[in-house]
């Protein structure tokens, strides 16, 4: 399983830094975007606001792991509350857009790297915002049971819901220009997920939200320690 992923976190790390971190710098500010993109971009905000919400308004003296940062969005929204966050993004350059863009934060650290390296630490809360949505649902799971042993309250984490619909979208996604493509996405059932009740004792695991705008669909789900 270990092999998997690395795998395609190698995949992974060649298209966000050689194929798309232009795109993905320009998806991430305020420039304008084609619609499609425009969709995902509103998706996506509407994303970081839901998770942003779940978590308690003041951070302060909170450490937490923004896994699969990007270009450092959410965590400069969780700076602004008061967390001490370090952001961990397998691109090199959408982790240089990350830091150009976060000068004025005083509180987060930016590395680039695997998102599960274990020498970052412990942390109050673990983040994972559609930073898991292109691994298989045994990727999926392992990796979430990973991060709960490093979560004292709670890990955060975005997948991608199988639904007719959403399967048939992204059956049509490709036929759309490959500029516009970003990489596969895989679904999970809720079945799948629950297997995280199992491997982890006095945790509990509950949907906070679904996002849907076209082409982005994805929910946010919370494991918390009991």
């Amino acid at each position: 399983m270990q092999n998997t992923y690395l795998a395609k976190r190698e995949r992974l790390e060649n298209y966000f830094n050689e194929v798309s971190s232009d795109a993905w710098d320009k998806l991430t500010s305020n420039e304008p975007v084609s619609y499609v993109r425009q969709l995902v971009r509103e998706g996506r905000e509407k994303m970081q606001e839901a998770i942003i919400e779940k978590l308690p308004k003041d951070l302060k003296g909170t450490r937490i792991l923004d896994a699969g940062c990007g270009t450092g969005v959410l965590s400069r929204m969780l700076d602004e509350r008061g967390a001490e966050v370090v952001g961990v993004d397998i691109s090199e350059k959408l982790i240089e857009v990350a830091k150009n863009r976060s000068r004025s934060n005083g509180n987060i650290e930016y590395f680039a790297g695997d998102m599960k390296e274990k020498s970052f630490g412990n942390f109050d809360y673990i983040v994972a915002m559609d930073s898991l949505i292109h691994y298989s649902p045994e990727d999926v799971i392992s990796s979430i049971a990973e991060f709960s042993k490093r979560a004292n309250y709670s890990v955060l984490f975005t997948v991608i819901p199988s639904t007719f619909a959403l399967r048939t979208k992204l059956s049509l996604g490709k036929y759309f220009p490959k500029s516009e493509r970003s990489p596969e996405v895989v679904p999970i059932e809720w079945g799948q997920l629950r297997q995280l009740e199992d491997l982890k004792i006095n945790a509990c695991l509950e949907k906070i939200k679904r996002i849907k705008s076209f082409f982005y669909v994805s929910e946010v789900w919370e494991l918390a320690n009991k």
